[in-house]
């Protein structure tokens, strides 16, 4: 009997040998997978930071070879971080010099230990870095700000003047001399401006006419084409509607300081425009959006704008309004409704961006989708609907000239 017993224990002991030698495995390999995982995310972490290194070292020099450039990315990368990848090598990284920016990027994988014995032999170490490269560019803005009746409510028009002169502050003082043009087409239901002659249907004596005007004929009403002899191509249409006669004459633009102030960079002379500025009548969005756009083009009516090609030059507009459209404009069927300036106004815009200018639009304590839906459209990604309580335009200024000075002067003085 005590034999038997003997024997049995002997066997149970063995049995449980087994078992926790067999369930030591699973432990182990947690364990080590712990270790593994562990080590992956220092690597990860290092390898992040050499690469921000990489690429801020790479960017920061002013003058360069794209080939320079890429040779010290990689340099710095291989001083500050020894990690070897699945087949041994030292991880290396790709490096791209863009006009704007240097990106530096690993996408490698690292061998495991204890997690091979998983089946996971390997992980994934994909990291990237960008940095923006210094740049002392030139901005040209043009500020196109609805004037119409409705602005003089709620304090609308002095808090959008405040806000506008304060970006025109911010901008003059981040970037260099004579780097920053302003224009400004403060429009209602008509534009206020001076051009040649030539460029009107009401022609004048002297050789620059100043008056107002409604859009071209279509499809000119959507482009920056300069008139030419053809009549159709020719600014000085005004609408006939009551809209535009008798107190919204354009005499009432004139007392009303509705002026267009081309391109400048007299930016004290833009302020004191904007000040003196009081707004009139009804309103025309894509009006001012043509106007806004003939003034940062090179071609004439306006010829203050730098060319496209200019790679230091940026060209933006920012467009706001407080209501929706109510002006008639020339459609594709040589009629006028407001339906057909709702349409001009997307594809100006389209235009405005295929040319390479950033739009910004402001629905300015406004809510209706016949308004914020068209601004959504004529600027995506940067429409803004700030109402007119509190400082929610001031903010949004703010926004737009922290973008701007990103784009143009990521090197401020």
């Amino acid at each position: 009997m005590k034999r038997s017993l003997k024997s049995l224990f002997h066997r149970t002991e063995g049995q449980v040998t087994v078992m926790l030698a067999l369930a030591s495995v699973p432990l182990l390999l947690a364990a080590g997978s712990a270790i593994d995982y562990m080590r992956y995310v220092d690597t990860k972490t290092s390898v992040q930071a050499a690469l921000d290194g990489a690429a801020l070292a790479a960017a920061l020099p002013p003058d360069m070879t794209d080939a320079k450039r890429i040779n010290l990315a990689k340099d710095y990368f291989r001083k500050n971080v020894s990690v070897q990848d699945d087949k041994g090598g030292d991880i290396d990284i790709d490096v791209v010099v863009a006009e704007t920016t240097v990106t530096a990027r690993v996408n490698s994988r690292m061998a495991t230990s204890f997690m091979a014995i998983g089946g996971i032999h390997t992980m994934v170490i994909d990291e990237m870095a960008e940095v923006m490269r210094p740049f002392d560019g030139k901005a040209e803005v043009a500020l196109v700000l609805d004037y119409s009746g409705s602005m003089n409510q709620k304090g609308k028009y002095q808090s959008m003047a405040s806000a506008a002169t304060g970006m025109i502050d911010e901008l003059d003082a981040a970037l260099k001399d004579d780097a920053l043009k302003i224009g400004v087409v403060p429009f209602s239901a008509m534009v206020y401006t001076s051009m040649n002659k030539n460029y009107v249907n009401q022609a004048s004596a002297t050789e620059t006419w100043t008056g107002c005007t409604q859009d071209r004929k279509y499809p000119y009403n959507t482009t920056v084409d300069t008139p030419t002899a053809d009549s159709a191509t020719k600014w000085g249409y005004i609408d006939g509607n009551g809209e535009n006669g008798g107190q919204y004459g354009c005499s009432a633009y004139d007392n009303k300081n509705l002026m267009i102030k081309p391109l400048t960079s007299n930016v004290a002379s833009i302020k004191t425009a904007i000040g003196k500025m009081r707004p009139l009548g009804n309103t025309n969005i894509p009006l001012g959006a043509e106007f806004g756009w003939n003034l940062l083009d090179r071609q004439e009516p306006y010829a203050e704008g730098a060319p496209y090609n200019d790679k230091k030059t940026r060209k933006f507009m920012v467009l706001l309004t407080d209501g929706v459209q109510t002006s008639r404009e020339f459609g594709e069927d040589n009629g006028r409704a407001v339906s057909h300036g709702n349409d001009n106004l997307v594809t100006l815009c389209t235009n405005m961006r295929d040319a390479g200018i950033t739009v910004f639009t402001i629905a300015y304590d406004i809510t209706d989708p016949k308004v914020t839906d068209l601004l959504k459209a004529c600027a995506p990604g940067r429409y803004f609907e700030p109402d007119a309580n509190g400082n929610e335009i001031k903010q949004v200024f703010n926004q737009i000239t922290s973008q701007i000075k990103n784009r143009v002067a990521r090197m401020s003085r």
